[in-house]
């Protein structure tokens, strides 16, 4: 501390150094005990919360790579739904190459993931063996993608996971999933992450399933308007139905990295 002291090492403190000193420490104290505690509405406050115009948005040279992601997919068999696994296994050779050139463009080696886990129950996947309410996961440690598939079921919306859970995995070679930001954010900066991997997944697809991206829109507009529809938990890690349609929109429109860039725009668009 510069400045003048109030006593000197070796004589006793004169009177009323602690009158006059104690306030000032206790409101320094109540100052940075509020601040920590209050600190995402502060920092929403003043501007410099995740998004907001003040704050250092995260930047990655992989957004720097605007020319669009996918393309087609020559392997896909015809009917889609006949055998779900076929498809599936298909789509992952050919989301393999799209991310490839991409992370190339870039300058980022891309590493297929370890494996692609087709289960047909949430105990089978490499990792969120005690949640149920998934369609798709992915391990970042064990970099293992899982898509749970269901018996008769369509194959478009097992598509859709399949990319969305493979967006994950270019977010974590590629480094963009190191920037969550602190700990008070937790949430807020799961949802630009989850977001971020739909607008990704619309951008490989949009050559391979335009139908089946508008149909993903169609379904993430109905949960929107149902405030029942998703659990409130599932609505503050993964974003609302609403923000979820936008961003498979922003994808399948541009198709570039760039522009799924969901830590550059403001907490509104990934409420």
């Amino acid at each position: 501390m510069s400045g003048p002291r109030d006593w000197s090492p070796g004589e006793s403190r004169r009177p009323g150094v602690v009158r006059r000193v104690l306030p000032v420490a206790l409101a320094f104290a109540i100052i940075a005990c509020g601040t920590v505690y209050l600190r995402g509405d502060l920092q929403g406050l003043i501007g410099t919360a995740p998004g907001s115009p003040r704050s250092a948005a995260p930047t990655h040279r992989l957004y720097a790579a605007t020319r669009p992601v996918g393309g087609r997919c020559a392997g896909l068999p015809r009917d889609l739904d006949a055998r779900a696994g076929v498809t599936l296994r298909a789509l992952a050779r050919c989301l393999d190459g799209m991310w490839a050139a991409s992370l190339a463009e870039a300058g980022i080696d891309y590493t297929p993931p370890a494996e692609l886990r087709l289960v047909r129950v949430p105990t089978d996947a490499a990792c969120g063996q005690e949640d149920h309410d998934w369609a798709g996961i992915y391990c970042p440690r064990e970099r293992v993608v899982n898509v749970l598939v269901q018996s008769g079921g369509r194959a478009a919306p097992m598509m859709f996971t399949l990319a969305h859970e493979y967006a994950h995995h270019v977010q974590e070679i590629s480094g963009i999933a190191d920037r969550r930001g602190s700990e008070t954010f937790d949430e807020a900066w799961s949802r630009r992450l989850e977001l971020q991997a739909d607008c990704l997944a619309a951008a490989a697809l949009r050559v391979v399933g335009p139908r089946l991206l508008r149909e993903q829109r169609r379904m993430a507009a109905a949960d929107a308007g149902d405030p029942d529809g998703q659990a409130a938990s599932y609505r503050q890690s993964h974003g609302s139905g609403a923000s979820s349609a936008a961003w498979i929109a922003r994808g399948q429109r541009t198709g570039t990295v760039g522009a799924c860039n969901t830590w550059g725009v403001p907490a509104t668009q990934v409420s």
